[in-house]
């Protein structure tokens, strides 16, 4: 029988250490391990007790529990965003702020999930060149398995340009994602041992429909819990007529719609959410800017509003959203309360610069929905 280990961030930082080194040598005495760790025995002994109380240890030769990561599939970038001054005037040079970071939709995700706490595997391809290297490091720093990034020779990582109004909203966006195209079915079915230990696997439609349609196939047999995000609309076309497969379908309007083609008359959000669950998706959350979102499912609709904070950069918000309320699920919380710490994870990160807000945790999110819990309740949320 597998024995499933919890979340991390229910651990001390002394408990973490611990768990580190046994994990990396098992078969350490205890006498060796109190040296690695810096600690005396008795203290030790003591944190190895939390740990086995807390189901991260078996108990018997220091047998750790084994967790089924979040593996993420899809998009990793460069960012360039750049925020105008005053509006924009057509034709001519316009005054800005630029920042540089790093970006992609699943990449965005696995970082998140990573700083929430999750085992996180990331998927990707990028260039064989400096930027390439230098987010596959980055990646590697946040703790997640970065063993299945292709380096693509011949070819430059992604890039992604937006270019955000005087309110912060997005204005346009560019993306030059040619190196995807080498994100092919056969090296997607080379990480199939990775792929098929996941608890929830989450990919974006920058990989191909064949990618899409070999994955949704593999949910349906019980491999995995799937979850998608449909990025945009172009990219939604991809996942036209594969729906069965997905647990959960993140998305907006304009996307839905694209997936629905043409068959419904659905007009208002709860109509069009309810339209993709009658035709496959376990739950679909549509998100709507500043409104908050839609979320549905078999046993109904309801419509959250969004958290009430200032605005920075809204770039990355929506990775944040998808990655908090998978981490949530994961943890066996209920889909209206995952997605409750979805919308607090996307109000962190508009508050921040970055595509991935460095500060977000779960002590962090959880800190976030206590003092903003008025504003909240006074946004109500409506069943449907």
């Amino acid at each position: 029988m597998e024995h499933t280990m919890p979340p991390r961030h229910s651990l001390t930082e002394q408990e973490r250490i611990v768990l580190d080194i046994i994990m990396d040598n098992p078969f350490a005495s205890q006498k060796d391990l109190a040296e690695r760790c810096g600690m005396t025995r008795p203290t030790l002994a003591t944190h190895i007790g939390q740990l086995t109380r807390k189901g991260y240890l078996l108990g018997r030769a220091y047998v750790a529990a084994t967790r089924a990561p979040i593996v993420c599939i899809g998009g990793a970038a460069i960012d360039r965003k750049f925020c105008l001054f005053s509006p924009l005037v057509p034709g001519t040079s316009n005054p800005a702020t630029g920042y540089t970071g790093f970006g992609g939709v699943a990449r965005n995700v696995c970082e998140n999930l990573a700083r929430l706490g999750q085992a996180t595997a990331l998927v990707s391809i990028v260039g064989d060149d400096l930027p390439g290297h230098a987010l596959a490091d980055h990646m590697k720093s946040c703790g997640v398995d970065t063993s299945r990034i292709q380096f693509a020779g011949n070819a430059s990582t992604a890039e992604y340009i937006a270019i955000l109004d005087d309110r912060h909203d997005l204005g346009v966006a560019v993306f030059d994602a040619v190196v995807f195209e080498r994100l092919d079915i056969d090296y997607i079915r080379r990480c199939w041992p990775l792929i098929a230990a996941a608890g929830w696997l989450f990919v974006d439609c920058n990989v191909s429909v064949e990618v899409l349609a070999w994955l949704t196939r593999k949910a349906r047999e019980g491999s995995f819990s799937l979850a998608v995000d449909t990025v945009s609309v172009p990219k939604a076309q991809r996942l036209r007529g594969q729906l069965d497969g997905v647990q959960v379908l993140f998305t907006n309007r304009d996307e839905a719609l694209t997936l629905l083609d043409g068959t419904t008359t659905a007009d208002t959000s709860a109509a069009i959410a309810a339209a993709l669950v009658m035709q496959g998706v376990g739950t679909v959350i549509m998100t709507e800017g500043a409104r908050g979102l839609t979320v549905a499912d078999s046993s109904g609709v309801h419509a959250l509003p969004a958290y009430r904070t200032d605005v920075v950069d809204v770039t990355g918000a929506g990775d944040a959203l998808v990655a908090a309320t998978l981490s949530a699920l994961s943890e066996n919380m209920d889909t209206v309360t995952a997605c409750r710490h979805g919308l607090a994870a996307a109000a962190l990160t508009v508050g921040s610069r970055e595509s991935v807000c460095p500060g977000i945790s779960h002590d962090a999110l959880d800190t976030f929905m206590t003092t903003h819990a008025c504003t909240q309740d006074q946004a109500k949320e409506t069943v449907q």
